[in-house]
């Protein structure tokens, strides 16, 4: 059965648009898919580029995680980790799609695109990390 996918979105950007240090990458950054109904079985898989530039042009870091749905329900939440990911870029953007393999069988879907811009730099300069 094939279900269309929404954009997945980043419950935690603020201001909207941006994921900055108030949101405290170094814990993970949280991408999150709902209003979908997912079924037990099914997978998503959340391909993840952390690019050097705020337009996306530019990769320095990616990633793919893997949510296995243990039952039905119609959000799913993903979290990028920070080593060797979200620690890789001071300033850029952050990209993700996810692809749906249904548990019954049918067709892999992929979703579009979202993008968010990314900045660890404070005002006055200072990078924010896990020790500042």
């Amino acid at each position: 059965m094939s279900v269309e996918l929404d954009i997945p979105e980043f419950p935690q950007e603020e201001p909207p648009g941006e994921i900055t240090c108030r949101q405290k990458p170094w814990n993970g950054v949280l991408v999150r898919v709902d209003r979908i109904p997912f079924k037990a079985g099914d997978k998503l898989t959340f391909d993840v580029t952390v690019c050097s530039d705020f337009q996306g042009q530019t990769p320095a870091a990616a990633v793919q995680g893997v949510v296995n749905i243990a039952a039905d329900t119609a959000t799913v939440d993903y979290a990028i980790p920070w080593d060797g990911v979200l620690n890789a870029v001071t300033e850029g953007s952050i990209m993700v799609f996810y692809t749906l393999t249904p548990a019954d069988g049918s067709k892999p879907t992929t979703s579009e695109g979202a993008i968010v811009r990314y900045s660890r730099r404070q005002p006055g300069g200072a990078v924010c990390g896990p020790d500042s």
